[in-house]
């Protein structure tokens, strides 16, 4: 298992920094095709909801990036210093087919194994995301 924490600045090269970072992180550890694209694409609308609704982009807060790698599950949390996010995604309505934002969380849900949206002990909102590994069954 490998556990990775990272800590960025509510500011718009923040998203690009944690990318490089996360891509990094997941061809240390092999992780490649669909489970790469996958989990790049459910931490990166976690995180571009932290930056954009949770902090808005006050770059005096932070985003907390805290990711596990198992042999069986990738996991991560993203956690903001925002305030009212767990509120507002809780009443956030289905977002529309063709619109052009609004399905971040949507995403998320879909692609994620699993999802909790839960308060964090900083008061912001914490997206704590799964998603199972395929294991390749081993025939004799």
């Amino acid at each position: 298992m490998a556990t990775y924490i990272f800590t960025y600045a509510s500011v718009l090269e923040s998203e690009e920094s944690m990318l490089s970072d996360l891509a990094k992180v997941l061809s240390e550890n092999s992780i490649v095709n669909s489970e790469r694209n996958d989990f790049m694409l459910i931490i990166s609308e976690a995180f571009t909801n932290a930056l954009l609704h949770g902090n808005q982009m006050n770059p005096n807060k932070n985003i907390y990036l805290h990711i596990d790698i198992k042999s069986n599950q990738l996991s991560a949390d993203i956690i903001d210093e925002g305030e009212l996010g767990l509120r507002e995604i809780q009443s956030k309505k289905p977002s529309e087919l063709y619109g052009t934002n609004g399905r971040g969380v949507d995403l998320i849900r879909h692609y994620s194994s699993h999802v909790d949206f839960t308060e964090a002990e900083n008061g912001g909102t914490k997206v704590s995301m799964v998603l199972d590994r395929k294991l390749e069954k081993v025939t004799s």
